[in-house]
């Protein structure tokens, strides 16, 4: 029990990261707003929002005009940013340089930043793709929950190294997947600090939810659909992709998500091999400046 408070110790600690963060919660908290059903503000108050800050405009632009966009000219304003790229992209960009300036503490030799955001990449596209069958669900929030689905991870690394060093013991020692082994050291697992984390920075629950229950999506409710997509692509990337059949020991998960989610039944076969033709993720993983 005295690991389990530890942890509850560290969830009441994650809202105090945003001390360390570029973009302030606040910002997400103001664009979120600008943007609801509600708000008749313009991409032009949405960009002199995000114009305040100097650093954060070159980094925007700079990302903006990556090879991953192929944009046909130079964006030379975060509005025409904004007016070309839309205002989902540009959040999840600024999502992005948040969570990469946190990376730049992080120990090397507890945690391969390369291997993570190549999986984060590999699921964020592959649920596009699924999304793509699936009427009713939105490809682009979807992309961004891929992109997120896993933070808990490199918080828990960075925050919490011993705590993860054990954590990843244990999974080695038990052969277990490691959200087991993460419940059975402290009675959290990465899922749910993650979703903590980006509640603390003022996101909506459609993209937190998914993120908190994509290892039990029965318990994500109103987000449930998006929770299993999360959890279907991220079964599939591993076992195709990354090998670690350990992580998913429910042989038959994939091909029951799949006919839940009234998918097409090919999809198993053909959703990696789609999605690695594309190279698209090697493009976002330049853009981020992470060598593919």
């Amino acid at each position: 029990m005295a690991f389990h408070a530890r942890g509850q110790d560290f969830l009441n600690e994650l809202p105090e990261i945003h001390q360390d963060l570029p973009v302030s919660p606040q910002l997400f908290q103001t664009l979120f707003s600008l943007t609801s059903d509600q708000s008749s503000s313009s991409l032009v108050d949405i960009a002199k929002v995000i114009e305040k800050d100097q650093g954060l405009t070159v980094r925007v632009l700079t990302m903006a005009n990556s090879a991953y966009y192929g944009l046909q000219s130079q964006v030379g304003s975060v509005h025409r940013a904004v007016m070309i790229l839309g205002l989902q992209e540009v959040r999840k960009l600024l999502l992005l340089l948040n969570i990469r300036s946190l990376e730049q503490r992080l120990d090397a030799d507890i945690f391969d930043v390369s291997s993570h955001w190549r999986h984060q990449v590999d699921v964020a596209h592959a649920v596009k793709i699924m999304a793509g069958h699936a009427p009713g669900t939105d490809p682009e929030e979807l992309f961004t929950i891929g992109l997120l689905h896993d933070l808990g991870k490199m918080i828990t690394a960075l925050y919490r190294p011993d705590d993860w060093k054990a954590i990843l013991a244990l999974c080695a020692a038990k052969n277990v997947p490691l959200f087991v082994a993460e419940d059975a050291y402290w009675g959290l697992d990465h899922a749910l600090i993650g979703a903590m984390t980006l509640k603390s920075w003022f996101l909506p629950a459609s993209l937190t939810e998914p993120i908190n229950w994509h290892h039990a999506p029965g318990l994500a409710k109103d987000f449930e659909v998006q929770a299993r997509m999360i959890r279907l692509a991220d079964v599939l990337v591993r076992h195709q992709l990354d090998q670690h059949s350990r992580d998913w020991p429910e042989k038959n998960l994939p091909a029951k998500d799949i006919r839940d989610l009234r998918l097409p039944e090919d999809l198993e076969q053909n959703l990696i091999p789609e999605m690695r033709a594309s190279g698209r993720t090697d493009q976002f993983l330049r853009s981020l400046g992470i060598a593919a």
